[in-house]
């Protein structure tokens, strides 16, 4: 147990606050956490001081508390995403050790922790894993109710259940509903389920436990923001999202599998091992009622989410404590043949890291290099590990490893990934440079960061969407409109020239941001200030 949550401290808080936020999300998700702590409202979400409808309240609660407790900063607002990760390792250890003992239990718990992807989206502040965890508590307690119904207190799990579903509701809508929802149904039917439903007190009151956690945040917001919340929250970010490409997030159908398995790594073979030896079982799989569930837990999400017109990575997250049940429980029984194609598997990806890792990251040779040398030697470890104590030496090599390599990444690679993906510095610049009254807008291009960094600066539309300008002539006549006369402008370098040479626009650089290696120097962002002549 302590040695899970050395490796847990490890892999998901080590370096946490390196990181500038990411993406399009984490940065508003950060900000509207921030604005519920500084204006006290927990009920209605803002961005920017616009009401804003896109999310469950959960994981802005969770930064907030780490806001109030670690300050108002990139660290601050992961750590409640990372400690709910936590959560979710120990959970499955709970589950394991309770099924099969405690060798079994750390198994299965060290094989989510280290699954690529988990930690990947412990260290953001999003919704995925908050989503994840309640779907696993939620699923895991069914099981055991299912398992021990008829026993004292066996009650308990129902409950456990229905408070799962509700923080899922609160964690990311109405998917935390469903999805538990279509990989239950298929159980039961296939292994006659229907006999062991709940009697209906205990549905009833199963019932009043889901309704009552989601209503601590649903009650409230329907209450206050009425129709204006349900046409957006519901209308807008679960049936248009799930059935139009309105978000534009379109990917081919065979992306959530082929997330899966990558984001299985270094496990990936084992997960292979397991889907095949689940294939052998032909019928009598009904028999092995954990390895059904895990199954189903596995696939249904991966059809589900396939058909969506939206895809994005972390929609397939809840799948991988199900991933870790397969793995986890079956590392004793695994072949050699799985641990040496795992070991070859590593090598090949150092090897890759090596040969394409500077242009595809656009880290600096020596940086790359190191890291390169340590996955290839970790895999080297790892082979040597298994010729002299088997698979079960192996497998406790490996989450080792992992944690070491994260130390390292955090060091050598988390600097230059800021430096591509964060326009940071002069978001801050920009807040500096503002003159009374001085507002920002973009240039053909925008990026989200600037809603953490600089939040009352930048234009925004009626949903707290950036303003982002197309023409030189409309920066024009907003800077002429304007209370003080000028814009700041933030654009990439590729558009400058033609805001530096537009007729009856005055435009002078203030300061620019390289993002290195992978891009060219187009694609560096600069900042401006505008002004009509």
């Amino acid at each position: 147990m302590s040695a899970l949550v050395v490796l847990c401290a490890v892999v998901f808080f080590y370096g946490l606050g390196r990181l500038p936020f990411l993406g399009p999300d984490e940065p508003r998700y950060a900000q509207v956490a921030r604005e519920m702590l500084a204006t006290g409202d927990w009920v209605t979400p803002r961005l920017g001081g616009i009401v804003w409808f896109e999310k469950p309240a959960l994981t802005y609660w969770l930064s907030g508390i780490g806001y109030a407790l670690f300050g108002e900063n990139e660290f601050g607002a992961r750590a409640g995403i990372a400690f709910v990760a936590c959560v979710g390792v120990l959970l499955l250890y709970g589950f394991g050790r309770r099924r099969g003992g405690a060798g079994i239990g750390f198994g299965m718990a060290a094989v989510l922790a280290t699954c690529g992807i988990w930690p990947g989206f412990a260290r953001g502040a999003t919704f995925d894993l908050p989503l994840s965890v309640a779907m696993e508590l939620a699923l895991l307690a069914f099981f055991l109710w299912d398992e021990e119904r008829e026993r004292p207190r066996g009650d308990r799990w129902f409950y456990l259940f229905a408070f799962g579903l509700g923080l899922g509701l609160l964690a990311k809508g109405l998917v935390g509903l469903v999805l538990p929802a279509a990989i239950i149904g298929p159980y039961l039917l296939l292994t006659g389920g229907w006999r062991r439903l709940p009697r209906l007190r205990l549905l009833l009151l199963g019932g009043v436990v889901l309704l009552g956690t989601a209503a601590v945040w649903y009650g409230p917001v329907i209450a206050i923001n009425g129709w204006a919340f349900i046409r957006e929250f519901f209308i807008g970010h679960h049936f248009e999202r799930y059935l139009t490409n309105k978000y534009r997030h379109p990917q081919p159908v065979y992306f959530f599998p082929v997330v899966v398995l990558a984001g299985s790594f270094p496990w990936t073979v084992h997960l292979i091992a397991e889907l095949a030896r689940s294939l052998r079982l032909g019928r009598t799989l009904i028999a092995d009622r954990l390895r059904l569930f895990a199954l189903l837990w596995l696939l249904v999400p991966i059809v589900f989410f396939s058909f969506s017109g939206s895809k994005l990575p972390g929609y397939i997250l809840p799948v991988f404590p199900a991933v870790a049940l397969l793995i986890g429980g079956g590392l004793r029984t695994m072949r050699s043949w799985v641990g040496l194609t795992t070991g070859a598997l590593i090598a090949l990806t150092g090897i890759a890291a090596l040969l394409v890792g500077s242009r595809e990251l656009g880290v600096s040779g020596p940086e790359v290099r190191t890291v390169a040398t340590l996955i290839i030697v970790t895999a080297l470890v790892y082979l040597g590990t298994l010729l002299l104590w088997g698979m079960a030496g192996a497998a406790r090599f490996l989450p080792a490893a992992v944690a070491m390599l994260v130390v390292a990444v955090s060091h050598l690679l988390f600097p230059a990934l800021a430096r591509r993906e964060s326009i940071k510095p002069l978001a801050i610049l920009a807040s500096q440079a503002a003159q009374p009254g001085e507002r920002l807008v973009f240039f053909v291009n925008h990026d989200h960061g600037i809603n953490f960094y600089a939040t009352g600066l930048p234009l925004r539309d009626t949903k707290s969407e950036l303003v982002t300008l197309v023409s030189p002539d409309e920066i024009r006549l907003l800077a002429a409109g304007s209370r003080s006369r000028s814009l700041l402008v933030l654009s990439r370098r590729r558009w400058v020239d033609g805001l530096l040479r537009a007729d009856q626009l005055r435009a002078e650089a203030l300061g620019e941001h390289p993002l290195g290696a992978r891009c060219s120097p187009d694609c560096d962002w600069v900042l401006l200030r505008a002004s009509s002549r």
